[in-house]
């Protein structure tokens, strides 16, 4: 049965009607012919407002002259539609002379009397919000992530907020009851200085009625959308704040708080200088809080590490110092007094404590040399002087100077190296260091009689040395931690500091080496590191 003319026109006209994009027609001369509902929401006017009107009503003045030109040439070209995704952004003018982004689709055809253009226009303001938000929180996130220091942390969040979010912002960082610092930022920059100033030299009572203030005790944000539709408290604030703009009340305020590991650490202040806040601009202002109170906490975590490690550097510089001084006067004089033992005979008490005395100087004095060790190994400033370097000859140093430890446990020191090794580029002294390192620790938890065996080896253009030891061995937890320093395996026996492990990590790394341990519970240890072999001339 065919479908009338009447009731196709009808069908047509109820689609166009309930359409939520905009479908326009225009006649030949561009004069608006159809406007549906869609449109009527989009651009604000009536239909009939717009009845036989230039279409460029609804264009910016700066692309009517080029909109024009550009219909009269689609429609003397054979092409018969353009569709969306073939046009370029455009922007509309709402009647209230707002501009928007927009995406429109564009079909011609001749009905005899001339050319009727009929187009589908789309509001985009949403989708192009979202884009820009999604961009504006990842270059927030990116920029807060590179700044350390609490005090660029905190600019860094005020020059983000302005100008996409407020004309002015004001960071305020609160911590142990008291304000820690001030950062400001504004669409004038030669007034950024002043909301700094202002706000330091005058922080808000904290018992008083200012907004900041009140977030500070509640932990709640407060909104001031727009000046008309304040409260009494906001609008009596609103109307305090026309220094900020030059005597300009501010239109709308942000005051919210930055909250990390539910501690508030400080507050954000956004004021707009004309326009209101919308539902979007709060929810990426409250967005961007989030983000920056972790950014600022972890920035100020970042400032407590650097004063702690300041703190521990001037506390080695006093042990290596003043410290090292009376310990080596100590060892002198034990050891002055142990010489005249040779001439004189002394009473075997004097005799027994100046060696018990030397030695504890001794001890003391390696102590501190492993401290200043480890703090060069964790500071990045351990240097070691590499130069081609025999083998071989580093195992039997190690090996002649630590028989006489292993000795006194009974314990024996063997070398498994056979054949030819290469040379490698190796610091002679800090690879004796670390080869004693290993195999005195070896000595520590090895029991009497056992065998410690120190071997090398080239695999893949790298030597392998490796101490391995008939100790108890270590657990798989006790493995992950072996490297750490302070930490030892049997906390009941205090032998060392728990340094020596770190400090041969350190050493091996600054060569470019790798170091490893395997170890099984019952059956002893193993402890492998690499050196790069001195490559063969051409």
């Amino acid at each position: 049965m065919p479908i009338s003319d009447s009731i196709t026109d009808a069908a047509l006209a109820g689609i166009a009607a309930i359409s939520a994009d905009a479908i326009i027609c225009i006649d030949q001369s561009q004069r608006i012919t159809f406007f549906n509902e869609g449109a009527e929401r989009i651009f604000g006017y009536d239909a009939e407002e717009t009845m036989g009107q230039p279409i460029e009503m609804l264009i910016p003045v700066r692309s009517r002259e080029t909109h024009r030109h550009h219909v009269e040439s689609f429609g003397q070209s054979t092409i018969r539609a353009r569709k969306m995704s073939e046009r370029s952004e455009i922007s509309g003018l709402r009647k209230n002379g707002e501009e928007f982004p927009a995406e429109a689709a564009i079909s011609h055809l001749s009905d005899g009397g001339g050319i009727i253009y009929s187009v589908v226009l789309r509001d985009i303001t949403f989708r192009r919000r979202v884009e820009q938000s999604q961009r504006f929180l990842a270059e927030a996130g990116e920029k807060l992530a590179s700044s350390l220091g609490t005090e660029e942390t905190t600019a860094s969040v005020a020059s983000l907020a302005v100008p996409v979010l407020a004309d002015a912002a004001i960071v305020t960082i609160f911590h142990g009851g008291a304000f820690r610092g001030v950062a400001g930022a504004h669409i004038d920059p030669s007034r950024a200085a002043m909301l700094r100033r202002s706000r330091a030299l005058s922080p808000p009572d904290l018992h008083g009625g200012h907004p900041v203030a009140e977030v500070i005790r509640t932990g709640t944000a407060i909104i001031i959308t727009e000046a008309s539709a304040a409260e009494p408290g906001g609008a009596a604030f609103l109307g305090q704040t026309g220094d900020i703009f030059d005597g300009s009340q501010v239109a709308a305020a942000l005051i919210l708080p930055l909250i990390a590991r539910n501690q508030l650490i400080g507050v954000l202040e956004l004021y707009s200088r004309h326009r209101r806040f919308d539902s979007d601009d709060i929810i990426l202002a409250q967005d961007l809080s989030r983000r920056a109170a972790l950014a600022i906490d972890n920035a100020r975590l970042h400032d407590q590490v650097i004063l702690g490690l300041r703190a521990r550097d001037d506390m080695i510089g006093i042990v290596s110092h003043d410290l090292r001084n009376p310990v080596n006067a100590v060892t002198m004089l034990a050891g002055a007094i142990l010489s005249i033992e040779r001439e004189t005979e002394l009473p075997n008490d004097v005799v027994e404590y100046s060696t018990v005395i030397r030695q504890a100087a001794e001890q003391m004095d390696s102590l501190i040399r492993d401290l200043l060790d480890v703090t060069r190994v964790e500071a990045g400033r351990l240097r070691v002087e590499a130069i081609p370097t025999e083998v071989r000859e580093l195992l039997d140093d190690a090996v002649r100077i630590l028989v006489p430890v292993a000795a006194a446990k009974s314990i024996e020191l063997r070398v498994m190296a056979n054949g030819s090794l290469p040379m490698v580029n190796a610091d002679p002294e800090r690879i004796r260091q670390a080869l004693s390192n290993l195999i005195g620790n070896s000595v520590k938890f090895s029991p009497p009689g056992s065998t410690i065996e120190l071997g090398a080896s080239e695999l893949g253009g790298e030597l392998i040395i490796s101490v391995r030891d008939e100790g108890p061995g270590m657990t798989p937890d006790q493995l992950s931690h072996a490297f750490d320093r302070f930490w030892q395996s049997r906390r009941t026996d205090r032998e060392g500091a728990g340094l020596g492990l770190a400090i041969t990590r350190g050493i091996v790394e600054a060569h470019g080496g790798r170091i490893w341990a395997e170890s099984t519970t019952g059956k002893g240890s193993t402890f492998n590191f690499t050196l790069p072999v001195v490559k063969a001339s051409t």
